[in-house]
């Protein structure tokens, strides 16, 4: 079963998604005032936010700096005993917390939250690997009612759960059936793929030379 992160953990976040997506919104919108040379213009881009990685922002979320301390045992160095690193995710203890399978109001919380992301394309990552939870199995999602492969809670099912010995062999043999038959079906749509390209690919090795000749004979 998956593991749901703390409401805390969901919440950071989302403020490093929005701190990114508005630091990349600043950035593409940023124009040339009148009689800036260019020069100084790049140097103003360059002075303004950038996006931070999460690593970068969990070391340091108010960016009011991340001092740290060669003889310390905290993630990345850091001093545990300067101010300045209390806003430090990876200090805090409240960051390691985790609700062991579904925490619904947790899942609500997201879904909620990941209506307003404004790319698509985070949304379809989002949609395959939610950052709510740590992925323990294949299976393991936020619950979806089009997911063939999920109990109503969101957990996957498993075989060695089923009581029933027939109906144990029964999800198995599908199981199996079902990895042969698609990895047949990618070994014979790949093989007929690589013979209708080979003859492309030959011909038109074999049409270089002769047009070389046209182009040096025309000369």
């Amino acid at each position: 079963m998956a593991r749901t992160m703390s409401a805390y953990k969901i919440d950071a976040i989302l403020n490093w998604q929005n701190e990114t997506e508005a630091r990349k919104k600043a950035l593409k919108e940023v124009e040339q005032l009148p009689g800036e040379p260019f020069e100084a213009f790049e140097e103003r881009v360059g002075t303004m936010p950038q996006p931070r990685t999460w690593l970068e922002f969990a070391m340091d979320p108010f960016e009011d700096g991340a001092p740290k301390d060669p003889n310390s045992d905290s993630p990345g160095m850091l001093d545990p005993n300067d101010p300045l690193n209390a806003d430090a995710l990876l200090l805090d203890p409240s960051w390691s917390k985790a609700t062991i399978g579904e925490d619904a109001d947790t899942v609500y919380f997201y879904r909620q939250a990941q209506k307003s992301r404004e790319s698509f394309g985070e949304k379809i990552i989002e949609s395959i690997y939610p950052s709510i939870v740590h992925k323990t199995a294949a299976g393991d999602y936020v619950p979806n009612l089009w997911n063939l492969f999920q109990n109503k809670d969101g957990s996957r099912y498993e075989g060695h759960e089923v009581d029933s010995f027939w109906l144990r062999s029964a999800y198995h043999g599908g199981g199996a059936v079902w990895n042969l038959l698609m990895g047949t079906g990618i070994i014979i749509l790949g093989s007929i793929a690589i013979r209708k390209a080979l003859p492309n690919i030959a011909a038109g090795v074999a049409d270089i030379p002769d047009e070389v000749i046209e182009v040096v004979a025309m000369d």
